[in-house]
């Protein structure tokens, strides 16, 4: 991959017509990688005038952070899912009948 300087200052851009992959990068800090970048879109950040403006609005939001997604826990599904249930049973309970407290009486329920 080849780097590419862009019409403003310190700023270069390389891209990987084969994976896709654009990589930038600015001054002081290391490159950025953005996954999947149709080649239109790198020539126009090429061609800009205002590369910044042009990364930050069309290109940014597409970032590869690497290393940093993590995969979903089932654990913190499992959390989830049993305070949605207590938080069911206690609107379910305190519904029932407000002059018993939310329960019945053995008695209550077979006279029905």
């Amino acid at each position: 991959m080849d780097w590419a300087a862009l019409k403003s200052k310190h700023v270069h851009a390389g891209y990987d017509a084969e994976t896709r992959d654009l990589h930038v990068k600015f001054p002081g800090s290391p490159s950025v990688k953005h996954a999947d970048i149709p080649p239109h879109v790198y020539q126009n950040l090429l061609e800009t005038h205002d590369p910044h403006f042009y990364y930050k609005y069309y290109i940014a939001p597409s970032r590869v952070s690497p290393g940093r997604r993590q995969p979903v826990s089932v654990a913190s599904y499992a959390v989830k899912l049993v305070l949605l249930f207590a938080a069911c049973s206690l609107l379910m309970t305190t519904g029932l009948d407000p002059d018993h407290g939310g329960t019945f009486e053995e008695s209550e329920l077979s006279s029905n």
